[in-house]
Formats: structure tokens, C-alpha cells, sequence
């Protein structure tokens, strides 16, 4: 992990589309070499609903009810399961697939970016643990793939396996990967709060009794709404303590913005690229 410096993006709020096709410039450009490696963070300008890349549409998603709220869809180009983006703040992570990274697993890549997470949250007071899977708080409901009626979950968020981040069980991040040729991308959401209704509403199979079980937000961890700028600062932070790398404020160039707005353009408003699949 030690090297040059990396570079930190630190946006505000975006529409879905725009969010993702940036993720994916800055990854394109950190593989070609022509970017430094990045640690971002963002935002979303409404709720937003991101679809893992081979999740089947709707992937457990309820889109009537996301349109009568008008809630955005997106399909990422990262894997893992559905996320509904509100009340939180996402990171993300571009490498370039050299050296160390190179010799890494998705696992083992998995396990020391969270490291820094972890590493950021500790920041904050919040002492949080990779998951497995077998560590569950008492009283929570956490399902599989499907639910008892066979039905698809779709939410990240009732996943606890890794590489979610859990504090006391509970999960509190989670994350999906995409690897080429030359780049990793990794991101991730970080729940500030939770509305356990509205996740209710755009998942069917969200359970009806006790539904933040397995779910910890910083609110509820803090006792307070914790500032967007002081949770990117101390995940900055945290993140430079853990790895010894320099951590310098940058601005997308003016390549990767081209290179994003066509991507947004393209692919990620599209509703072929969003839903047929």
C-alpha cells in the first residue's frame, strides 16, 4: 500500500448516473495511468436504488413503488446486491492492478480496504469489525439470497457476510468490487441513518417486524447526525493512519470528466443498460 499519494475527491450531491460514470472514469483513468490513485466520497441528490451488475432486474427491487416516489434506479458496474442510497455517504476506491494489488484476491483486496475503513470509523468512536457471516446480534432476522417464500431479498443491507463492516454484528457498510485488465474499483455505503419504512417500501421482503435488526446507522452509534464533511475527514484520516500514505485533496481532470459524461450518457441513463438484464 505504501507509495505515491492518493489523490481524494470529495463531491456533493449527484444524480445516480453521474455518480457511477465518474466511479468508472476515475477507475479507466487510474488503469491507464493517467490519474493518481483515488479515494472518493459523494453523494446522492435523491434516493437512489443501485443494482449489482448481474443482479436480474428488478433484483428484488419494488419499481412501482420507486417510481410513485420518484426514486431513482441505477445499475452499477460493481457486483453484489441491491442498495437504496438515502441518508448515507458512499466511497469509493480506484487502484491500479500492479504490483501488490496485483498479487491480492478479491478477498484479501476486500479485507485491507476495509482496514481503512474500519481505520476512519475509529475516527468517529465507532469500533467496528469485518464480517463472516456467523457473528449476528441477538433477535436479528438476517436472510439469505431468498426469503422464506422463495422470493429474491435483493438489499445488501440484510447481507452480513463479508465484506460488509459490522459494529456489534450489526452491519453498517457494505461493499462491491469490479476488476479489469489494468484497474479495481471498490465502493461502498456508509449508513449516517436509517429509515427502516422506506427500505420497506422499495424492498417487498424487508421484514415487517423488528427491520433494523442487523442494521446500525452512525446516527443511532453517535447519538447525533454526524456532518458529511466531518465523517469524509475522519475517514480520511483514518485512512492515512493505517496505511502511511499521504492523502492530497484533488479535482477530476478534465479527461476523466469527458470520459464520465459520456458513460452517464451512454450507459448508466440508459434504461437497457438498468434493466434488461
Amino acid at each position: 500500500m505504501r507509495g505515491s499519494a492518493w489523490r481524494v475527491l470529495r463531491d456533493g450531491p449527484a444524480e445516480g448516473a453521474w455518480n457511477m460514470a465518474v466511479d468508472e472514469a476515475v477507475a479507466i483513468a487510474v488503469g491507464e495511468g493517467s490519474a493518481p490513485t483515488t479515494l472518493r466520497f459523494y453523494t446522492w441528490n435523491e434516493p437512489t436504488v443501485s443494482l449489482g451488475y448481474l443482479q436480474k432486474s428488478p433484483g428484488g427491487v419494488d419499481l412501482t413503488a420507486c417510481r410513485a416516489r420518484n426514486i431513482s434506479v441505477v445499475r452499477r458496474v460493481t457486483g453484489g446486491r441491491a442498495v437504496l442510497h438515502a441518508a448515507e455517504l458512499t466511497y469509493s476506491v480506484a487502484v491500479p492492478i500492479r504490483g501488490t494489488w496485483r498479487s491480492l484476491s478479491v478477498a484479501e483486496t476486500f479485507t485491507l480496504i476495509c482496514r481503512g475503513l474500519i481505520a476512519g470509523l475509529a475516527r468517529l468512536g465507532v469500533t467496528a469489525e469485518l464480517g463472516d457471516g456467523r457473528s449476528r446480534p441477538p433477535g436479528s432476522r438476517v436472510m439469505g439470497a431468498r426469503d422464506a417464500g422463495g422470493r429474491e431479498t435483493g438489499a445488501c443491507f440484510l447481507l452480513p457476510e463479508m465484506p460488509a463492516v459490522l459494529v456489534g454484528g450489526r452491519k453498517l457498510l457494505g461493499s462491491a468490487q469490479r476488476r479489469w485488465d489494468r484497474s479495481l474499483l471498490q465502493h461502498g455505503s456508509l449508513l449516517l441513518d436509517f429509515d427502516p419504512h422506506l427500505h420497506q417500501t422499495v424492498f417487498p421482503t424487508w421484514p415487517r417486524t423488528n427491520p433494523m435488526a442487523g442494521i446500525a446507522c452512525l446516527r443511532t452509534l453517535l447519538g447525533r447526525m454526524p456532518k458529511q464533511d466531518e465523517v469524509m475527514s475522519a475517514m480520511t484520516a483514518g485512512w492515512q493512519e493505517e496505511f502511511g500514505i499521504p492523502c492530497a485533496p484533488g479535482e477530476l481532470h478534465p479527461d476523466e470528466h469527458q470520459v464520465a459524461t459520456a458513460l452517464a450518457d451512454t450507459r448508466y441513463r440508459s434504461a437497457e443498460w438498468t434493466f434488461h438484464r
